[in-house]
């Protein structure tokens, strides 16, 4: 049923006239051989962009360097003709993906499916296992650890986590996941478990994925130019006490579609949390942020208010954040919002710094919020009080057209670039511990300025792509 109404929506969209704004990859595609990856990948191997590859699973370990050509395409199993539903393309603590894309020959990762049968979830995603410092809890002990695993892995069970929070597990520049994913928890477009400062993460796109779009669990790896597109679930996912620095970040949520029966039942455009669980966690999560854009579904033709939508922000589970110089808008719920009372008390002890943001929510009295059925210690005019003091420059605005972006709700072809006059052009400030440092000083709020770095080398309607 819910294929049908895909594939429903899908035909609309297309008679709609609702077009890629990327050109014709299958051509070029057509002649290339294709060859299936082995499961294990346990020497040093490269990819080739005159190749195209398949994988049911892939692990990369040992040691292992994998490294890819710029343009080469990775595909799953053909799930729509009948092949089980691919699963991860996993790199092992102690081995490396080399894949450097440019903006004219980005590297993709897909589904194996036919043009237009692609889906939601056709594999489960791109994991990154590295050593770096992160922080889990055995409940059946009872006792803190120190390396996790993520579900949906099978049997294999990669495990990242260590004290090297230089670590390098390797480069990934322009490079696409589409289709990713699968319906459990802890799935992701890419996920980073562990992953350290050593590693490079710049320009990925994750779409069309059926949880959420990108996860960080622990690490000190950094990142920029970060798309998070049409996710069901969540854009962007922080945890078990995740310390890096990120600038330049779009959460795009897609009106047609959200979580239903999502292991968090909600559909933000940014989360930080302890654990999923909630287990006591000794260092708390807290992200560094800059320079982030969420565009919610707002008034678009197709949006549905039955589906979780949430708030563009959510701070929940005792963890921290600090985030300056974004742009939130179009979300029905909320632009920031306190999930539990751990983070509560994380917002009243200043460990949260929220400021020189540009905030909208579809319903203004909405805008600042609590989980009600999960905070008791404050209400959302502590929350307000908190967002609205004149020493953190926030502004609030009634509608999102106010803050004057180009086309931000064109979902076809999203362009959240400031117009001339917009507020977003100036206003954005790095001074302080947390800024100062690691970050591009610009002036701008919102993931974008003058330029569009997402120009040629991201898709927006890979289902018809031909790969």
């Amino acid at each position: 049923m819910k294929k049908n109404l895909y594939l429903l929506i899908l035909s609309s969209c297309l008679a709609c006239g609702f077009s890629s704004c990327k050109k014709d990859e299958g051509a070029a595609n057509a002649a290339k051989p294709v060859v299936k990856l082995p499961e294990t990948i346990s020497a040093d191997r490269k990819l080739s962009s005159d190749t195209v590859y398949t994988f049911t699973s892939v692990l990369v370990t040992g040691g292992a360097v994998l490294t890819i050509e710029p343009g080469t395409v990775i595909k799953s199993s053909d799930f729509a003709n009948g092949a089980a539903r691919s699963g991860f393309f996993a790199i092992n603590k102690g081995s490396k993906i080399m894949a450097e894309g440019t903006a004219d020959k980005p590297i993709v990762f897909t589904s194996g499916s036919p043009e237009v049968q692609r889906q939601f979830g056709d594999w489960a995603g791109l994991y990154i296992f590295g050593a770096a410092p992160l922080y889990s809890y055995d409940p059946d002990t009872g006792r803190p650890v120190r390396s996790m695993t993520l579900g949906g892995l099978g049997a294999t069970l990669p495990t990242g986590g260590g004290t090297d929070a230089a670590d390098n597990s390797g480069i990934l520049k322009y490079v696409r996941i589409e289709f990713a994913g699968v319906n459990s928890a802890n799935s992701y477009g890419l996920a980073c478990v562990g992953v350290g400062r050593g590693t490079v993460i710049e320009n990925v796109e994750a779409s069309y994925t059926q949880t959420c779009g990108f996860g960080f669990y622990g690490g000190t790896v950094n990142a920029k130019n970060l798309v998070a597109f049409n996710n069901r679930g969540i854009g962007f996912v922080y945890s078990n006490g995740y310390v890096g620095k990120q600038q330049f970040l779009l959460s795009y949520k897609h009106p047609y579609f959200a979580a239903e029966g999502f292991y968090l039942n909600t559909c933000d455009g940014f989360l930080t949390m302890n654990d999923i669980a909630n287990y006591p966690i000794s260092v708390a999560t807290r992200p560094v942020i800059s320079n982030l854009t969420v565009v919610g579904p707002y008034k678009n033709p197709g949006y549905n208010p039955a589906l979780p939508w949430t708030s563009a922000v959510t701070v929940t589970y005792n963890s921290a954040l600090a985030m300056r110089n974004s742009v939130l808008m179009g979300m029905p719920h909320g632009a920031f919002r306190i999930g539990d009372d751990g983070a509560a008390q994380k917002m009243q002890s200043r460990r949260i710094d929220f400021s020189y943001n540009l905030l909208n929510a579809t319903d203004p009295a909405e805008l600042y919020t609590i989980d009600q059925n999960a905070v008791g210690s404050i209400g959302p005019d502590d929350v307000r009080t908190f967002v609205t003091a004149a020493t953190r420059f926030n502004t609030s605005f009634a509608t999102a057209e106010l803050i004057g972006l180009t086309d931000p709700f064109n979902f076809a072809k999203p362009a959240p670039l400031p117009n001339t006059g917009s507020p977003a052009l100036t206003g954005a400030n790095f001074a302080g511990t947390d800024f100062s440092t690691g970050f591009e000083t610009v002036t701008y709020r919102g993931a974008f300025g003058a330029q569009n770095w997402m120009d040629q080398w991201t898709n927006f309607y890979a289902v018809t792509t031909a790969y």
